[in-house]
């Protein structure tokens, strides 16, 4: 990489970690009006409402936010369809390549099977933060519930470039992940993926964001995905 794209691409990822801070800004500030967090995506009667319609008040969005009706289906016709279909720029990492109309580059994390021997068959992966609804918990998390600390939990993580069907609109409340399958930039259709050369950045619960490399231990991803787990996680400011 030549001096001048080396610098384009600090830039870049500068300004990604700008879109990432602002919307973890934004859910401590739905948090401080609601003592809770938003549901990452709330299933209630099929409606797959999104964490991101949740706090677009919180991330100067508040002209979408009083038009769009989260308690209708996502992308229900006309006007949540119109309104879904909006490119919104703190949604968009500036790396990215494809563009669809209501495109993001960032999903809420709810958990790993890599951290939970319950998660492998399916039992707990919810085991993170930004969950999704279920007949069992139809609540969301709030932030005494994260045990392993806010600082040590991931609230978002960038998957870039999914297709609509691979859930990367952010209206779509399946625009969740569980990092189940490994290290970062392996898979961008539900893993933490960028394309900012030799990993990935997240947000975590406290609002920092961090460089997650590709060499981080897959067990060490599954734990920083986890709020209760109480798995050793230090190592990862060593990156």
């Amino acid at each position: 990489m030549s001096g001048v794209q080396a610098a384009r691409e600090a830039a870049r990822r500068t300004q990604c970690s700008n879109h990432l801070h602002q919307q973890a800004l934004g859910l401590h500030q739905f948090h401080a009006t609601f003592n809770t967090l938003p549901l990452g995506n709330d299933r209630l009667q099929q409606r797959n409402q999104s964490w991101c319609s949740a706090i677009l008040p919180h991330i100067e969005q508040s002209a979408i936010a009083v038009s769009y009706d989260r308690k209708l289906v996502w992308d229900a016709y006309p006007r949540n369809a119109e309104l879904a279909a909006t490119i919104i720029p703190t949604f968009r990492c500036p790396s990215s390549i494809v563009d669809n109309p209501g495109d993001t580059d960032y999903a809420a994390v709810m958990g790993s099977a890599l951290a939970s021997e319950r998660a492998q068959p399916g039992i707990d992966l919810n085991n993170g933060v930004l969950i999704s609804s279920t007949p069992k918990r139809l609540n969301p998390v709030s932030l005494p519930e994260i045990i392993d600390g806010t600082s040590y939990t991931i609230f978002l993580g960038e998957v870039v470039d999914r297709l609509p069907e691979a859930y990367g609109l952010w209206a779509d409340g399946r625009n969740t992940i569980s990092h189940d399958n490994g290290g970062i930039n392996i898979d961008n259709s539900g893993e933490i993926f960028s394309f900012h050369p030799g990993g990935a950045q997240v947000a975590f619960s406290d609002g920092a964001v961090k460089f997650l490399t590709e060499s981080t231990d897959a067990n060490l991803i599954g734990a920083l995905c986890s709020r209760y787990g109480h798995e050793p996680v230090n190592e990862v400011f060593g990156h």
